[in-house]
């Protein structure tokens, strides 16, 4: 891996431990033997478009990937972002406490409005997250999943045969997946590790 990532904001990377930069190295080269993945500014990414500073105050993206497929006709972006550690009452551990962990955005070809959409859970039924939305879709093809929006027509054209296998097929339930009218967010909120960032990858590239 090029090192020289470092250049687009040499004031992110200081709190990276050797173990970071071994395991930033090893992602990297890992996903550089299925995709074509080079380091950009984070501006040059959808990301500020996607998100407002309020969005996700505990997540600073530190590097941004620009991937795409072998033949550079599909593309997605993934960011190595810091999660902020915060103590039981809420307050911000030091920066020693943060964990790495990845996301990926994807421009989509048509507007899709707002769409949440995550594997059903026990706390998810109670914990009210559905009172700000006008859909909430239902469909028994993809009943073990909660599905939000505010445009059903809209979440019924995404939500296409390909994206529900895709979706169905993904080997970890904890994924979050997001989409802000042409952009789609997705990844883990769990710790960086090469798998993954594999599997992300290779949702994005099929989604």
């Amino acid at each position: 891996m090029d090192p020289d990532y470092r250049k687009y904001d040499v004031t992110r990377f200081f709190d990276f431990t050797e173990e970071d930069e071994k395991l930033i190295t090893e992602v990297y080269d890992q996903l550089s033997e299925s995709y074509h993945v080079s380091v950009v500014d984070i501006k040059e990414s959808p990301y500020e478009q996607f998100s407002s500073h309020d969005m996700y105050p505990l997540f600073i993206p530190q590097i941004c990937y620009l991937v795409k497929d072998r033949n550079k006709d599909n593309s997605f972006y993934l960011f190595i972002v810091s999660k902020v550690g915060m103590t039981s009452r809420g307050g911000l551990l030091g920066r020693k406490y943060d964990t790495l962990q990845l996301w990926g955005l994807k421009n989509l070809d048509e507007n899709f409005g707002y769409i949440s959409l995550n594997k059903k859970k026990l706390m998810d039924k109670v914990a009210g997250i559905f009172s700000s939305f006008n859909v909430n879709f239902t469909d028994r093809e993809f009943k073990d999943f909660y599905v939000v929006g505010n445009d059903q027509f809209k979440i019924m054209n995404f939500l296409n045969p390909k994206r529900k296998e895709t979706i169905k097929n993904f080997p970890n339930e904890d994924f979050k997946l997001e989409v802000r009218n042409t952009i789609l967010s997705f990844g883990i909120p769990d710790i960086l590790t090469i798998e993954n960032a594999e599997i992300i990858s290779k949702f994005l590239e099929e989604i």
